[in-house]
């Protein structure tokens, strides 16, 4: 075996290119859909700030927005395996155009906020909307468990190079519409917007593109009793034996033991028998009319739900923090802070999102070797302390330098979680718990932006880099308290 294979197999690279055709569709989305949240994240704050909003309504509008995407994620994750992952998927990409058409043109805040909520408009530069969950879930259903934490990293990576290329195009775009077609600031900001829904209808065609392979498989439902046809499976001599009779007909037992020796003196208990069948008949349709939701619900273990449990406990608070120092509040901190333009700023986040795509790839790597868990806590960690004193330094080289450092591991937890994730739960249960994590993830994530626009009206925004670091301090330990040593399973 070549050194150049070996690289390739140590990198994870041989699995995504042998991957099937389904896989590479679906890093292909979540591609150009990270690049269209790149671009809008560097110049978000700085819209509204345009338009002559405050930061508190900008921190608002943040929370908000992340609040609506909980609702709308949680039923579209709940009911993509029942209606269909590549509906749900096509259908998200629509609101996602929808959203972009109306930040081209709208001015007033509040047709501004109803259509980040009922659409799909990312305020922090990461996932947002049902993709990841649905995503993520068809990838682990399409893949064997030894290769997931490969396709994940690049996943992971793609999305990072996605959201890195999108903040460079985005800053220098804008500064050039502005210095050498003088655009106005807010002329040049709704460009993006117009890209953004562009993207969009890419992202449906590919969508749309994805085979049946992708649906969870059906399993075939136990027949209904008939009524109609008792008399007819009651004349059989086959005495009752509890096997592949569904409860309904378990009345019918007492009639099949003595089929040959009924006489006229048990003909009304068999006349009562099939009435307690009727009754229970009529019992079940009536459930079923009120409680139709229930069977959207994902049903889990009770050892999958104890482990879900503590996941979303732990995720939250490291989801509060990252609401807290989004990219789009970070991109806000160094203009307001040390007057950074946007081409500037757009380098900058390339950068940071470039090396967080390239650390994605050791990452897997180390989780083959270290497991999952330990591989998240020792990669997230050091990144968490940068951030909790990012906003101290007052020379702006040493705070980007910082904020690069920060870059170089901030992503590395990301595969092995989501591998972790998968792996912990059955392929029924993934789809479900995925979309309940991660819209428990958006819920704590949208207490954050809010937030920090209070600190950033009162320039106390370092107070903010803080905070969010010694959460996520607190997550990874959490993380590693609780979860070391679990055992992994393919399905």
């Amino acid at each position: 075996m070549s050194i150049i294979t070996r690289f390739a197999e140590e990198i994870g690279i041989l699995t995504l290119i042998y991957a099937s055709f389904d896989v590479h569709l679906l890093c292909f989305q979540r591609f150009i859909r990270m690049f269209a949240y790149g671009q809008v994240t560097i110049i978000l704050a700085l819209f509204f700030e345009s338009l002559g909003i405050t930061e508190d309504k900008t921190g608002l509008f943040m929370t908000s927005t992340l609040l609506g995407d909980v609702v709308i994620s949680f039923l579209l994750t709940l009911v993509a395996d029942k209606i269909g992952r590549r509906k749900i998927l096509a259908a998200g990409a629509i609101l996602m155009c929808m959203s972009g058409v109306i930040f081209s043109y709208a001015t007033n805040y509040w047709v501004l906020l109803i259509a980040a909520i009922v659409g799909v408009i990312s305020p922090s530069g990461n996932e947002i909307g049902p993709f990841r969950a649905i995503e993520e879930s068809t990838l682990a259903h399409l893949t064997d468990l030894k290769d997931r934490p490969d396709l994940y990293a690049w996943y992971s990576l793609l999305g990072s190079l996605g959201a890195a290329f999108g903040t460079i195009t985005s800053g220098w775009l804008v500064e050039k519409l502005q210095e050498d077609y003088s655009w106005s600031v807010l002329k040049s900001y709704r460009v993006i917007f117009v890209l953004y829904s562009i993207i969009a209808i890419f992202k449906f065609a590919a969508s749309v593109m994805l085979s049946p392979l992708t649906e969870l498989e059906s399993i075939p439902s136990e027949p209904k009793p008939d009524p109609a046809s008792a008399a007819e499976r009651g004349s059989s001599s086959r005495p009752y034996s509890g096997e592949g009779d569904s409860y309904a007909m378990r009345p019918l037992a007492k009639v099949n033991e003595s089929t040959d020796s009924l006489t006229a003196n048990n003909e009304d208990e068999t006349e009562e028998i099939y009435e307690e069948m009727n009754q229970f008949s009529d019992t079940q349709k009536k459930r079923s009319k009120w409680l139709f939701w229930v069977d959207y619900l994902p049903q889990l273990t009770p050892n999958s739900r104890k482990v879900v449990l503590q996941l979303v406990l732990l995720f939250s608070l490291d989801s509060f923090a990252s609401g807290i120092a989004t990219q789009s509040w970070l991109s806000y901190y160094f203009a307001d802070r040390f007057g950074v333009k946007e081409g500037a700023l757009g380098t900058l986040l390339f950068v940071t999102n470039l090396i967080s795509a390239a650390s994605s790839i050791v990452a897997s790597s180390i989780s083959k070797r270290l497991g999952p868990i330990i591989t998240m806590v020792a990669t997230h960690m050091p990144s968490s302390a940068v951030l909790a004193v990012l906003g101290f330094p007052s020379n702006k080289s040493v705070a980007m330098i910082l904020l690069i450092v920060r870059s170089c591991t901030a992503s590395m937890d990301v595969a092995p979680r989501q591998a972790f994730l998968s792996s912990i739960v059955t392929k029924e249960e993934r789809t479900g718990v995925m979309g309940v994590v991660n819209v428990v993830r958006t819920l704590a994530q949208s207490a954050g932006p809010g937030l920090m626009g209070k600190f950033a009206s009162m320039k106390m925004m370092p107070i903010g880099f803080l905070i969010a670091g010694l959460c996520k301090v607190a997550y990874d330990l959490g993380i590693l308290v609780s979860f070391l040593g679990t055992k992994l399973q393919n399905n």
